[in-house]
C-alpha cells in the first residue's frame, strides 16, 4: 500500500471544528492575559531615576532645587556612578549640582542616593514649561529620564 493510498483523516466533523475553536479562544485568552501581567510588571519595576522637587512651579527669578534619586536597580554592586541634570534649553536654566562632584562612589546593589541640584533661571525668562533631563550610567545600563519645570509670571 502507498502513501497516497491512506486516508489521513482531515475530515472534521462540526463538532471537533467548534472545540478547536474554542482550544484556540483559551490560548488566545491566555496570551493576552500574559502580555497584560508583562506590560504591568514593568510599570511597577523600580525606575533607576526619579525626581523631587523643593518648588515647583516657580517665579520667573526664583531658583529651585531637584532632588534626583539614583537607584542601583542591578543586582550587582556599582561604582563611580556618574549622575547628571541638565536643562534641554540649556541657554535658560542653569543647573549645578550641590556638594556632589558628579560620581558617586559606590552604590550597592537595591540601594539609592540623593543628590541635589539648584536650578537658576538665567534673567528674566519667559512663562513656562522646561524640561530637565537626568543621566546615569550603572554598571554599563545607561538611564535617562525627563521631568518637567514650571515656570510663573
Amino acid at each position: 500500500m502507498g502513501i497516497y493510498d491512506q486516508n489521513v483523516g482531515f475530515n472534521l466533523a462540526f463538532g471537533d471544528s467548534k472545540k478547536i475553536l474554542y482550544i484556540i479562544l483559551a490560548v488566545l485568552i491566555v496570551l493576552a492575559i500574559g502580555a497584560i501581567a508583562f506590560f504591568a510588571m514593568q510599570e511597577i519595576k523600580p525606575s533607576a531615576l526619579n525626581f523631587r522637587f523643593e518648588k515647583n512651579p516657580i517665579k520667573t527669578g526664583e531658583t529651585t532645587k531637584v532632588i534626583v534619586t539614583v537607584t542601583n536597580i542591578g543586582e550587582f554592586d556599582a561604582v563611580n556612578v556618574p549622575v547628571s541634570l541638565g536643562a534641554k534649553e540649556s541657554t535658560e536654566l542653569q543647573v549645578f549640582p550641590e556638594n556632589f562632584s558628579g560620581k558617586i562612589a559606590n552604590l550597592s546593589a537595591e540601594t539609592s542616593r540623593e543628590v541635589t541640584f539648584v536650578i537658576n533661571p538665567v534673567r528674566n525668562i519667559l512663562p513656562g514649561t522646561y524640561v530637565l533631563v537626568a543621566r546615569t550610567t550603572i554598571n554599563g545600563e545607561e538611564y535617562e529620564k525627563e521631568t518637567v519645570l514650571t515656570v510663573q509670571k
